[in-house]
């Protein structure tokens, strides 16, 4: 009866991969410090916009509980916005890009792409389902939930206050962000519908 369980548990493993490796993920709570206190920050049009990218195993780690991420070549990048103005600001995870140091534009990768590659052994394009069904299938719930909540989405963030979440994007080869980029070309006014100036500031100076 033992062999048979094991046989049963080891061809289940094989047909649905990471349905049990995320079995124990715990959830971890961002520290978040105020936008002027990371080192990569850019304080302009009455805006404060910070970035703390996770270019090691042991950030990711701060704020995730996989080396999954670090393994499989991505950085989260924490991006946390104080908007100092008497009027609403809306920012959209897609309008971050990622820049590198010979200029190259990389855009943000989507939080479920980034769960469905961590989880998966092969190519996601290598398994018969579709993307919505695989993240199911091989993600445990807290895991999917904590991805999802710390994301950074859609932000609408109201005067006089401040919000942040995480943006994905591919870690360079060379595992060095000196001479890399933040770039945000779409920040709006939602009072005036008016977009305002761009940010782009350092995202390779060294934390303090």
């Amino acid at each position: 009866m033992t062999q048979r369980y094991l046989f049963v548990l080891l061809v289940f493993l094989l047909l649905e991969p990471g349905s049990l490796i995320w079995a124990m993920y715990k959830s971890k709570q961002i520290q978040v410090r105020p936008a002027r206190e990371y080192a990569a920050h850019q304080d302009f049009q009455e805006m404060v916009i910070a970035a703390y990218p996770c270019d090691t195993e042991a950030k990711s780690a701060q704020f995730f509980d996989t080396n999954k991420l670090y393994e499989k070549g991505f950085m989260p990048v924490l991006v946390v916005v104080e908007n100092n103005n008497s009027f609403a600001i809306q920012i959209y995870e897609r309008d971050i890009f990622y820049v590198d140091q010979d200029g190259n534009n990389a855009p943000s990768i989507p939080v479920n792409e980034v769960l469905i590659e961590i989880a998966l052994k092969k190519s996601p394009s290598e398994y018969p389902r579709r993307p919505e069904e695989l993240l199911r299938r091989t993600v445990d719930e807290e895991m999917l939930a904590d991805f999802e909540h710390k994301a950074f989405g859609e932000k609408l963030i109201s005067p006089q206050s401040s919000d942040y979440g995480v943006v994905f994007f591919r870690l360079p080869e060379i595992r060095d962000l000196s001479g890399s980029r933040l770039y945000l070309p779409e920040i709006k006014n939602v009072t005036d519908s008016e977009q305002l100036m761009f940010f782009e500031f350092e995202l390779g100076t060294k934390e303090e």
